[in-house]
């Protein structure tokens, strides 16, 4: 129910434009690639709609186009930038090409526990700010929040990839440049793929194993064509929820930018009961769920160290901005300790 109330504010402050009986309706479209009934990114725009449209008496239309009908994942952020439609959620990699600095999110091992991935997406903290105001001033999309979508993992069949050599000559799914360059750096063959393209290309032999979130070994079927999930959690999968910056301006109300964070909040604190709910039903198909020992982390760091040191070495004031407030963070009482479990070691 708290979802639901917030998710409301959140619309009525978005949307709440001047309606009268004879007034125009306020139409706005949001794509979304994956089913309206996903958990994490689907649900809670089901109920922004429902809540929208019932107080507003229809006079503010929201239509929803889930499962990438209109757009696939790279084409959500042009499409949304030049008003093709108003609204969309799009993955932090779609932003890279155009803003390579908040890239910083994927780089390897460097966001791969809860309590660090939860203040920087804070949006009172440095990174978030510099993160939102970059993504605004580049592609002309406001950021509503941000959407958890878990930790980056390996899906894969008849083997784990515990030890970054278990991938080498391996074709695997990638989602962004950064993934890819991990690849190649580990011994793999990156394939660039929409995550639509996924269960398709691990049936036909186009790829032998995939990144992606835990959430899709439900959504996409991927329990149907591999067996093995490997939580080497390396990267945070962080989605945005973004506007069009000229519809968002056009909408009238004082609190707009407090309600989205309510609504941000309300979604946010579901995302390890979800994640936890969809190991347990890749558990039930008879897949086999591996961890990485403090060792075997570090011989990732090792493989992929060559990511980040491409990432430092970019002058740009953006990439100086963000690894100087990541360093105040890592200084955070919230986040100095490290992961614990399975990742006990920086």
């Amino acid at each position: 129910m708290r979802q639901v109330r917030w998710c409301g504010l959140l619309l009525m402050a978005l949307l709440l434009a001047p309606c009268t009986a004879t007034a125009e309706q306020v139409k706005l479209r949001i794509t979304l690639q994956v089913p309206v009934t996903n958990p994490l990114l689907g649900i809670a725009l089901v109920h922004l709609k429902e809540e929208v449209e019932k107080r507003t008496e229809k006079s503010i239309s929201v239509e929803i186009f889930d499962r990438g009908q209109l757009y696939i994942d790279d084409q959500v952020v042009d499409a949304v930038s030049s008003g093709a439609i108003e609204m969309g959620v799009a993955g932090f990699s779609q932003f890279a090409k155009r803003v390579p600095g908040v890239d910083i999110m994927q780089q390897p091992f460097l966001f791969n526990f809860e309590a660090l991935v939860r203040a920087t997406a804070n949006p009172d903290s440095e990174l978030r700010k510099l993160i939102d105001k970059a993504v605004l001033d580049a592609a002309g999309v406001r950021v509503l929040w941000w959407q958890s979508f878990g930790s980056t993992v390996f899906f894969s069949k008849g083997r784990d990839v515990k030890e970054p050599n278990r991938i080498e000559n391996q074709k695997v799914r990638v989602f962004s440049e950064t993934m890819a360059q991990l690849t190649k750096l580990c011994g793999g063959t990156p394939v660039a793929l929409s995550s639509s393209k996924m269960h398709g290309a691990l049936k036909d032999g186009t790829v032998d194993m995939v990144m992606s979130g835990i959430g899709t070994v439900e959504t996409r079927e991927l329990w149907k064509v591999t067996d093995t999930v490997t939580r080497t959690e390396h990267g945070a999968l962080e989605f945005f929820v973004i506007i069009n910056e000229k519809t968002w301006q056009s909408l009238s109300h004082s609190h707009k930018e407090e309600a989205a964070r309510k609504a941000e909040r309300g979604v946010r604190e579901k995302v390890s009961e979800i994640e936890t709910k969809a190991y347990a039903f890749a558990r039930e198909k008879g897949m086999k769920i591996l961890e990485l020992t403090p060792d075997e982390v570090a011989e990732w760091r090792a493989c992929s160290s060559g990511v980040l040191e491409a990432y430092m070495s970019n002058t740009g004031d953006l990439v100086r901005q963000l690894t100087a407030a990541y360093g105040k963070l890592r200084t955070d009482p919230c986040c100095s300790s490290g992961p614990t479990g399975s990742f006990n070691r920086r």
